[in-house]
């Protein structure tokens, strides 16, 4: 796994063809179906609960977790904010906000009931240096919170999977504050060379068959790859971020380009700056 690249700016592409929500039948997903009805998706991850910490660490070989890391440093808020991690599963990224942030409010949200049980269950047995994180159950995609009332936002391999990311993208901005952070840590496909490779043969191969033996769902794993072959790129993904409301967006790749960490900042009302494209 190599170091991710320097985070760079972008802009929209004229035309708007990286804008559209992805859809599965413009996409090869290798025969797999990429389903992303909500009550499909809920059950999926209600099955995985028991071992999607532990398939979590050797999808990632461990990295994910200093990945988390990363994505809390982006938050950058002050003491006494709120932060809000979205699609929080169970709850890693949400605890990486609280370990980092330890002065302010941190609240993760999932759709998933046992998702949000098993978060509670790990924010009450960890030791914290502040307050442990709320876990609420709520929809990303009609969050359940006034306009600007995080300093950041953050979600964690959660947008990929939802049925309009579009909407996903809007709520998120909508619910940071201006001059707030809007941070987004999914997977991606690598750019062409040896990472695209590796990571043909790592998940398409070998994870839905971890999956099978350490999850008892090959399934849910080979809905894993086909889902991100049917999502934007990174940069496609800076894209809808900027058609969000979001400027200075700009991402990061990780884990030999097969991960990717956005941030975009929302703009104070007539602030709003030009992207550019660094060269």
């Amino acid at each position: 796994m190599g170091r991710g690249r320097t985070l760079k700016a972008v802009a929209p592409r004229p035309g708007g063809e990286a804008l559209r929500t992805p859809r599965a039948d413009r996409a090869d997903t290798g025969g797999v179906s990429v389903d992303r009805d909500p009550a499909r998706i809920a059950a999926m991850f209600g099955r995985l609960v028991p071992r999607y910490d532990l398939m979590n660490r050797v999808m990632t070989v461990g990295l994910d977790r200093r990945w988390r890391r990363l994505a809390a440093a982006e938050a950058v808020p002050l003491p006494g904010d709120r932060l809000l991690d979205v699609c929080c599963g169970t709850g890693d990224l949400t605890l990486a906000l609280a370990e980092r942030w330890p002065g302010c409010t941190v609240i993760g949200l999932d759709f998933t009931p046992g998702m949000v049980a098993r978060a509670r269950r790990k924010a009450t047995a960890r030791a914290l240096p502040g307050p442990p994180p709320t876990f609420v159950e709520g929809d990303l995609l009609a969050l359940p919170f006034a306009d600007g009332e995080f300093a950041a936002v953050t979600v964690g391999w959660g947008v990929r999977n939802v049925p309009d990311l579009r909407r996903a993208l809007a709520e998120m901005t909508r619910v940071t504050r201006p001059g707030g952070r809007v941070v987004c840590l999914e997977s991606t496909r690598p750019p062409a060379g040896l990472g695209r490779r590796f990571h043909a043969l790592w998940s398409e191969r070998l994870v839905p068959l971890l999956g099978r033996v350490l999850a008892g769902d090959a399934a849910a794993y080979e809905y894993l790859p086909a889902s991100v072959r049917d999502f934007p790129d990174a940069e496609g993904l800076a894209a809808l971020m900027v058609a969000a409301g979001l400027e200075r967006v700009r991402f990061r790749r990780l884990g030999l380009g097969a991960v990717a960490l956005h941030v975009g900042v929302k703009p104070a009302p007539g602030d709003r700056t030009p992207v550019r494209r660094q060269a």
